[in-house]
């Protein structure tokens, strides 16, 4: 139902939370909520017609690992940098959350309308009333996370300091865009063999470095010459794009 919210409503409503089963108003300065509690045929379609959208699952890697919704990035609710790794996410696509039954993916959503997200719809039925609907789910055996390799500042900073162009590629296990960019990242390192140095940084198991190089979302890519950034592109990007800022670089 649409109507036009009285500031007084809108500002009751901003404090009021959350709830599984009823329309979620919380608003950024917009009569336009910014959480949307949805079913799941709604949420279905609404994903379909969002190709740029972010699915977010919120349960636990065992949970995940069981069946989860296709292309959806996983972060752990319960970890306790849950809102660190949430941020990282592009504030300006619509988000996709959910859970195993609304209640963890309402409490997240409402934390991520804190956080500037400027578009979330909740699950309210979660992942189980997806299954109960007949909808598709993906099964990946390898859904846990596994241990990322870190590295000191010292060691990235003898890198930039060895090598004339230097690539560094920030991305994280949970991220699907990051997985989405691998193809062209390797077709890059194979066009650029010998020219630029590519090297990948798990954004969350290298934390200080990331902050250090201002990366507040992933995937990130920061093109450095001679120690210094002269090329930074952020979410899914087509090959031909970086190709032209790199063949500039040379």
């Amino acid at each position: 139902m649409k109507k036009i919210l009285t500031p007084f409503i809108s500002l009751f409503i901003l404090f009021s939370g959350c709830s599984n089963g009823q329309q979620n108003t919380s608003t950024q300065n917009s009569d336009k909520p910014v959480v949307e509690n949805v079913d799941t045929k709604t949420f279905q379609e609404l994903i379909s017609k969002n190709p740029e959208g972010i699915v977010l699952d919120v349960r636990t890697p065992e949970e995940v690992a069981n069946g989860h919704l296709a292309n959806a990035s996983t972060i752990n609710f319960y970890d306790e940098d849950f809102q660190k790794k949430v941020s990282m996410i592009r504030k300006d696509q619509p988000v996709f959350v959910y859970c195993a039954a609304g209640s963890r993916s309402a409490k997240a959503a409402e934390q991520m309308s804190q956080m500037g997200f400027t578009k979330i719809y909740n699950l309210e039925s979660g992942f189980n009333g997806w299954i109960n609907a007949g909808f598709e789910i993906v099964k990946d055996a390898n859904a846990l996370t596994t241990k990322a390799e870190t590295f000191t500042a010292e060691q990235i900073q003898t890198l930039v300091a060895s090598n004339k162009l230097v690539l560094l590629d920030f991305h994280t296990q949970w991220c699907i865009p990051c997985k989405k960019m691998i193809p062209v990242i390797d077709e890059l390192k194979k066009d650029f063999d010998g020219k630029i140095i590519f090297q990948t940084l798990d954004a969350d198991a290298n934390k200080s470095i990331a902050e250090n190089y201002k990366v507040v979302s992933v995937p990130t890519y920061l093109l450095l010459k001679d120690g210094k950034e002269i090329y930074r592109k952020t979410g899914l990007t087509p090959k031909e794009v970086m190709t032209t800022a790199f063949n500039k670089a040379l």
